[in-house]
């Protein structure tokens, strides 16, 4: 397993659902709330662990440093609040918009398709890129990332073909990520706000041997814990 902060939450099934949340943004970036008020709502619904996986560009060191600071200072008990980033898949060999300096201040790296390489208008590229080709394309961004030995979630797999696009990928395609995934220690983000089939792609991920991580996509305080809400909804 690439990253041991995640081994002892891998027992995930329908009589256990891991009160993890490893996916949440604040108002350092796109969120609503702050970290202490996220911290809060995620200690008042016992979730163990969290992840603030703030989204962060190669430009953004001079904020960084202090948004993981202010994570360090929250309370270790009960609940333990890690840093992290939420860094975009620049291209198909697998690069991030990331600086050594911030890989190296979190505990966690989560690397998501947000764009399509070369695209500047995303209203114009949903509307001239092909359903299928966007499946494609977001299909060999995600196996390319799989090998940056820097990452240790792929996000949302699927996402911008799902929300973006409105098209649903054949499950064979997760697979071909899952499969690749489990070679590679890079564990597979089962995330409530884009996903509807979250038992298939924990399933899958178990069947495979592939590392599962939580999410809920949290930018608000009522968003936290989502995730593990939809996992009891869905039994």
């Amino acid at each position: 397993m690439k990253n041991n902060i995640l081994k002892k939450y891998q027992d995930i099934s329908k009589l256990n659902i891991p009160m993890f949340d490893y996916h949440m943004h604040t108002n350092w970036t796109d969120g609503i709330n702050t970290s202490y008020e996220m911290y809060e709502r995620a200690s008042k619904l016992g979730l163990k662990s969290i992840l603030f996986s703030e989204h962060a560009r190669k430009s953004s060191e001079d904020w960084f440093y202090k948004f993981a600071n202010e994570i360090r200072l929250l309370p270790k008990f009960p609940c333990q609040a890690l840093v992290g980033v939420e860094a975009k898949i620049v291209d198909f060999e697998g690069n991030i918009d990331s600086t050594d300096k911030i890989i190296g201040e979190c505990d966690l790296v989560m690397a998501s398709v947000h764009r399509f390489p070369g695209e500047t208008n995303m209203e114009k590229m949903c509307n001239e890129v092909d359903k299928n080709d966007a499946i494609k394309i977001e299909l060999e961004l995600s196996l390319g990332v799989l090998e940056n030995d820097d990452v240790d979630i792929l996000g949302h797999p699927f996402g911008m073909s799902l929300k973006r696009f409105g098209v649903t990928p054949p499950i064979e395609n997760f697979v071909e990520i899952i499969k690749k995934a489990s070679t590679t220690g890079v564990a597979i983000e089962v995330n409530s706000h884009y996903h509807d089939n979250v038992w298939e792609i924990i399933n899958l991920c178990k069947d495979y041997g592939t590392t599962i991580s939580l999410g809920s996509n949290a930018h608000n305080v009522g968003s936290v814990g989502d995730i593990n809400n939809t996992l009891r909804r869905k039994l």
